[in-house]
């Protein structure tokens, strides 16, 4: 992993880093990585998984409720336009940007 090639990641997760973030998580990103190559070498082959299959007779009965009003779910945003909640963020830039 080089600082390119999170850079180049980033900008596809919409993420801005500065050069110290880069600086910073590319050797930790490099270590996730190796971390990942390691955990498949190891042998599982007797191991058994460990999740459990939820069969539908499990599952709990799917009913019709009320959904909330438009009004209702805007009336505790911050930011709103044109009818919806207006997100924005350090993912997304400043408000102005977004």
């Amino acid at each position: 992993m080089d600082k390119k090639t999170l850079n180049h990641i980033a900008k596809l997760s919409r993420i801005t880093l500065t050069d110290e973030e880069l600086e910073k998580f590319t050797p930790q990103m490099e270590t996730i990585l190796d971390s990942a190559k390691l955990l498949q070498t190891v042998n599982t082959e007797s191991v058994n998984p460990m999740k459990r299959h939820v069969s539908f007779s499990e599952l709990r009965e799917d009913t019709q409720k009320d959904s909330l009003s438009q009004e209702d779910v805007l009336k505790n945003a911050k930011y709103k336009e044109k009818g919806f909640v207006k997100v924005y963020g350090k993912v997304f830039g400043s408000l102005e940007e977004s």
